[in-house]
């Protein structure tokens, strides 16, 4: 991952855009589809649990193993 990044526990949408090499309204689509695993925080701000997209990854990477 993103190694300006690393001490963080979650990423804004356009950190995890950047992180994935996506773009942000991609990011973005994929959170609103709750493909990506997000929380909200109040009314506008959303947010990409580190761990989470860790975890999503890895299963990903798991699946296209086979």
């Amino acid at each position: 991952m993103d190694s300006e990044a690393n001490g963080k526990l979650a990423y804004s949408i356009a950190e995890c855009a950047n992180v994935l090499s996506i773009s942000v309204g991609l990011c973005r689509e994929l959170v609103r589809q709750h493909k990506i695993p997000s929380l909200r925080l109040g009314e506008r701000r959303i947010i990409v649990p580190k761990a989470a997209l860790e975890k999503l990854l890895s299963e990903a990477e798991k699946e296209n193993a086979l």
